[in-house]
């Protein structure tokens, strides 16, 4: 019995002994990984080739035989990058909605099928104008003053076309009762009404090429500050991997609780971007061995990178 106890007592003590160790284990390669975090902070910040994109936090985890992980978190100067490239891309993507056909403009002869005439242009040009100044708003935050104007016009020109529709009602009605003498006065005022949707026509014309007008620009300036924004994307990028390679052929022989057999991976959080405007992470896999290698200059900062699994998930 005694030797049964003794025995157990060993065992209890031997495993005590080993959770020690692998707890020590853990807390020294956990310090590692924080001296490394520093360390890539102050590299990426030296080597940052934009202003306008930076690492703002770094978090560090193990994974036992896997490796372990860096993730960064990249804001802009305006907040996360990912979301004003999709403003971008989404303002890029609204257009003006085809403006619907101008109102018929009845000739002198036409005016006794009036009443068959559904002027139903009126009310589209309002949608229109709803729609086209929707849109746009959302988009051209600068011109929201001139597009509640062109707004307010639009409603306008939708408030008189009905207003003819209505007196172009009245008068055919009442031609077909009429004596000679008000056919006269009445066909006059008809003429005169004709003449009015046709200002109404030109003035829609003009609208419809003003908003194409603020479109234009405003898709040009879009476009110049996506293509500044893709090169700054490109120029933070080039930054990151040189100063990550770099910093991990300097000083990845700090990482000595690290398994040579294992992996670092450094994680670009919701940096990339698919075709769907999904975020994704950009995952860089380095080898242990081969960090060790660089370390020792058997291999350099290029090839290091281009040894790594890099992958979007």
């Amino acid at each position: 019995m005694k030797r049964l106890l003794t025995a157990l007592l060993l065992c209890s003590a031997a495993g005590g002994l080993a959770n020690a160790q692998s707890a020590q284990k853990y807390d020294t390669l956990s310090n590692e990984l924080e001296i490394m975090s520093g360390v890539l902070k102050t590299s990426l910040r030296q080597n940052a080739a934009t202003d306008s994109w930076k690492v703002s936090q770094i978090e560090t985890s193990y994974l036992a035989g896997q490796g372990a992980v860096f993730t960064f978190s990249v804001r802009g100067q305006s907040g996360n990058w990912v979301r004003e490239i999709e403003t971008l891309v989404e303002g890029l993507v609204a257009t003006v909605p085809p403006a619907p056909p101008a109102p018929p403009v009845p000739s002198a002869n036409s005016f006794s099928d009036v009443d068959d005439i559904v002027f139903e242009a009126a009310r589209e040009w309002e949608a229109y104008a709803e729609e086209t100044s929707h849109r746009f708003s959302q988009v051209f935050a600068d011109n929201n003053s001139r597009l509640r104007d062109l707004r307010n016009m639009q409603r306008e020109l939708a408030w008189e076309a009905r207003e003819v529709e209505r007196e172009l009602r009245d008068i055919t009605f009442e031609l077909r009762h009429a004596d000679e003498a008000r056919k006269k006065e009445l066909l006059a005022q008809k003429e005169q009404s004709g003449e009015q949707l046709k200002q109404l026509e030109a003035k829609e014309k003009s609208m419809k090429d003003e908003l194409k007008a603020i479109e234009k620009e405003q898709t040009k300036q879009m476009e110049a500050r996506k293509a500044q924004q893709q090169q700054a994307y490109k120029t933070f990028l080039a930054g990151f991997e040189s100063g990550m390679s770099e910093t991990l052929c300097r000083f990845g022989s700090g990482l000595r609780g690290l398994p040579e057999n294992e992996h670092i991976s450094m994680v670009l959080k919701d940096f990339e971007m698919d075709e769907s405007r999904e975020r994704k992470d950009r995952i860089y896999v380095f080898t242990r061995a081969d960090i060790v290698r660089c370390v020792q200059e058997k291999i350099d900062a290029n090839k290091l990178l281009t040894n790594a699994n890099i992958y979007q998930f």
